[in-house]
């Protein structure tokens, strides 16, 4: 396959429209060109072309060097489109994510419905664990491996700001742990004035880490994921099967060494 055949393939496999790639290549093949040239020696419609331009020129791949912008026609680096390829990344492995808690989640409470399912990213993760950390409850049950959050910032700071908070209103904490690290022994080496127990277990999916906070006292189970590029999103449940669910599993996981 010569290069131009390559390369209509991978923009029509990177969402451009037949005659979007077919306007790129005769732009590149002819730079300085007009549309008037392009539709007339590349087989576009008029109209066709006109919109073609558009969409190149929105993703700033085509541009063009003249006070006529129908005129002098030129192709630029295809940074725009891989840019916009990487956001769509992004929001369909957000979405991947947020699909499969729900997913889990409906598989647990069969035809019961949830009051209630947030989502969250960036600060927003962190704000809401914060947030969490202030209300009421008895004891916080908690399951998974923290570490791998850790690997773009320490959230230690976050952490203990926490435990404190939680410790001021009077919750005690399960704390079942899958995986360890630097930034977990600080945590747990921290002298904190409060109930805790504390368990290791053997991390059954470790590429898929996720840290579970369910609640003694109230139907919320918050629960963090990592996507492909490393992004924490966190996910708030309000729902008393799933909440059981998680509480259930946590307290077995605390029998045994």
């Amino acid at each position: 396959m010569d290069t131009q055949k390559r390369l209509k393939s991978l923009l029509l496999k990177a969402g451009l429209k037949t005659d979007e790639a077919d306007l790129y290549i005769f732009v590149s093949e002819n730079p300085g060109c007009s549309i008037s040239d392009a539709y007339k020696n590349s087989g576009i419609s008029r109209s066709s072309a006109y919109r073609a331009f558009e969409s190149l020129r929105d993703l700033e791949i085509l541009n063009c060097n003249s006070d006529s912008w129908k005129t002098n026609l030129q192709t630029t680096s295809l940074s725009g489109l891989i840019k916009k390829l990487e956001a769509e990344k992004r929001r369909k492995s957000r979405l991947i994510t947020e699909l499969k808690t729900l997913n889990t989640a409906q598989k647990l409470i069969g035809n019961s419905k949830i009051a209630g399912i947030e989502t969250f990213e960036g600060e927003d993760v962190y704000q809401k664990y914060l947030d969490l950390s202030e209300m009421d409850f008895d004891t916080d049950l908690v399951y998974g491996d923290w570490e791998p959050f850790n690997q773009n910032e320490s959230l230690v700071p976050l952490e203990k700001n926490f435990i404190q908070n939680r410790i001021k209103n009077g919750g005690n904490c399960v704390l079942i742990l899958s995986g360890d690290g630097p930034n977990t022994r600080e945590i747990i080496d921290c002298d904190f004035a409060e109930d805790r127990i504390t368990k290791y277990r053997k991390e059954s999916n470790a590429k898929n880490p996720v840290w579970i906070n369910a609640f003694e006292g109230n139907n919320l189970v918050y629960i963090w994921n990592l996507d492909e590029s490393g992004k924490t999103y966190g996910t708030l449940i309000e729902s008393k099967p799933v909440s059981e669910f998680y509480k259930a599993f946590i307290y077995s996981q605390t029998t045994g060494k």
